[in-house]
């Protein structure tokens, strides 16, 4: 690895255009790179070598520098981006024919459900937790059972008043039997 930071640039353009990163991690790899590279003496500039044997003092330059911009684990992700990119042009950017087969993995990520509340939170705590629709109400949806589910909708600012309305709505409509 001895062409300089330069390289590294090119080869994130090139990755790209050869569908190797997604837009999303080449704009990341980028901003990260921009962080580092604001740090390098010439001799890391020019060389990759030099900058990967360094990355450690440079991290901590880094840090220093952008401590008050970033937090500890933004700065560590951007360690990490770092590192990978250095992995990756070191496999695959010397040689042509390497990127041509190369096959990165996809990742493909669930959206994150919400965590169900526990008896010990707060309201406060679960109100946070509650999903808010446009007209200012809380959309609330509970499995009683299997195949059986409730939705309530209520206001975000229901007064104490409301809410025992409701609860004795509710308690109106329980059917007496023993639950299995």
């Amino acid at each position: 690895m001895t062409q300089g930071i330069q390289g590294l640039y090119d080869f994130i353009e090139r990755a790209t255009k050869s569908r190797k990163y997604p837009e999303n991690t080449a704009q990341g790899l980028k901003a990260a790179l921009k962080l580092f590279d604001a740090v390098l003496n010439e001799e890391e500039r020019k060389s990759l070598d030099t900058f990967k044997n360094n990355i450690e003092q440079i991290y901590h330059s880094v840090s220093s520098k952008n401590g008050k911009n970033f937090n500890a684990s933004t700065l560590a992700v951007y360690k990490s981006r770092i590192s990978k990119l250095l992995s990756d042009y070191g496999k695959y950017g010397v040689d042509p024919t390497k990127m041509a087969s190369w096959a990165p993995k996809v990742i493909n990520r669930s959206p994150r459900k919400q965590r169900p509340a526990t008896s010990t939170e707060s309201m406060s705590e679960i109100k946070d937790l509650l999903p808010i629709t446009a007209l200012g109400m809380h959309k609330i949806e509970l499995a009683l059972r299997p195949g059986v589910k409730s939705v309530i909708i209520v206001p975000t600012d229901m007064t104490d008043t409301e809410g025992a309305i409701i609860k004795g709505v509710l308690e109106s409509l329980v059917t007496k039997r023993k639950d299995k």
